[in-house]
């Protein structure tokens, strides 16, 4: 009787486990390699994983790593074959494309049950994943960009260093020696996104311009005003003031390169430039270089932002226990600072991140009005991008005038817009 009995407690108890073990949710995770790497445990993402798992035993993840150059395709193959993951941390410029298509599940509702204070974002990231008035995504992390001036190049000169974007140009004529080999301003328009981002699109933010409207229905960079984007940046290149070749080829590290070896005396870039000038250059700030906003036609200061985002795909067998995880990392400061190496979404988690002064500039433009993406959330912005660098490249050679360029980018991104 006593052995039934122990057998009986025995078969309890295994009976017990098995339906622990089936109480166990599994949230799937596709996001970069960075975040989380079976292979590279320290990454960003390893210990806020462990952390949330000993306040919520019952939950475990399934996640896959993606090196950078892979992760747009590893992505929209998930979603394309069904299989898409509870989680995608997705680029923000390509976030749209994923919506439009019917990937992603409005998160809205899942919000209130959770009970995340969404004010707590800045509004230019809050704003990358919201489409007609619905949550699509919520951000993690951005950068913004500054001007930076080569303060031995300046105190040689003696010229001061410009602060807005109407004294650039001049600023930069005189700062340029063409005959050898010294120009004022360094950019590149070889890479799509550096010349979105870090270029044009900085100048139409601080001046209130535009490439689309708000909604991003109908193209108005040949519109009004908003042509002056291009012709801003086609008058600088024929004062001779920028290197054609480096122009029209470079790809982005060019600028460091030019700026470290003091044939450039300015340049557009993040604040993750910082460190290529010092280990690549001996450049330290405020020693060597300085940063500047430059403001606008109204004296308003403001950046482009991108960064990455938490999406939950419209495949998730789990998507509050998602939500909830989600919200976990976004909603406390200490987690979020923890999560990313760049700057975060909220003030609470950006306090506790990049501390030292240098980085303070970088971190007042995140509360701008105009600090945001440059071009709105929409389908087909990796494409609108590449058009607008090949009519901008048209319009620098000359082949094209800036009102002629703004024409053709409209003309060819019809169709790619929210219809």
């Amino acid at each position: 009787m006593r052995k039934l009995s122990l057998l009986f407690v025995l078969a309890l108890l295994v009976i017990a486990t098995g339906v622990r073990a089936q109480d166990k949710t599994v949230i799937s995770i596709l996001a970069g390699s960075w975040w989380y790497d079976t292979e590279n445990p320290a990454v960003l993402g390893d210990d806020q994983l462990a952390a949330y798992q000993e306040l919520n035993p019952n939950i475990e993840f399934d996640i896959r790593g993606v090196p950078f150059p892979e992760l747009d395709s590893a992505q929209l193959a998930a979603m394309e074959s069904g299989q898409g993951p509870d989680i995608m941390i997705v680029n923000s410029v390509t976030v749209g494309s994923f919506i439009d298509r019917g990937y992603l599940l409005p998160m809205d509702d899942l919000i209130a049950s959770n009970g995340l204070d969404t004010s707590m974002f800045y509004p230019g990231l809050y704003s990358s994943a919201v489409m007609a008035g619905q949550v699509w995504g919520l951000p993690i992390d951005t950068g913004t960009r500054l001007l930076y001036y080569n303060k031995a190049m300046f105190e040689e000169a003696g010229i001061e260093p410009p602060t807005t974007w109407a004294e650039l140009p001049e600023v930069a004529l005189e700062m340029t020696d063409a005959e050898n080999g010294i120009y004022g301003l360094v950019a590149t328009t070889g890479e799509r996104w550096v010349t979105l981002y870090e270029h044009i699109g900085m100048y139409a933010l601080a001046n209130g311009l535009n490439f689309v409207n708000d909604d991003a229905t109908e193209c108005v960079l040949n519109q009004g005003d908003n042509v002056q984007i291009l012709q801003y940046w086609v008058d600088l290149f024929n004062s001779g003031v920028m290197s054609q070749d480096i122009l029209l080829t470079g790809t982005g590290a060019e600028r460091e390169q030019a700026f470290g070896n003091n044939v450039a005396a300015m340049y557009l870039g993040g604040h993750w430039s910082a460190d290529t000038l010092e280990a690549d250059y001996g450049m330290t700030y405020p020693d060597d270089y300085g940063i500047v906003a430059l403001e606008g036609s109204d004296g308003s200061i403001a950046s482009t932002t991108g960064g990455w985002i938490f999406t939950i795909t419209r495949d998730s067998a789990n998507p509050q226990e998602a939500m909830d995880f989600i919200a976990w990392v976004l909603g406390e400061g200490e987690n979020l600072s923890k999560f990313t190496n760049i700057m975060p979404s909220t003030e609470a988690a950006t306090l506790l991140t990049l501390e030292d002064e240098f980085y303070e500039p970088f971190k007042t433009l995140l509360a701008q009005p105009n600090t945001r993406h440059p071009i709105p959330l929409n389908p087909g912005l990796p494409e609108q991008a590449e058009v607008l660098r090949n009519v901008l490249q048209s319009a620098l050679l000359g082949d094209m005038t800036a009102q002629e360029a703004a024409d053709s980018f409209c003309q060819q991104i019809e169709g790619t817009l929210f219809q």
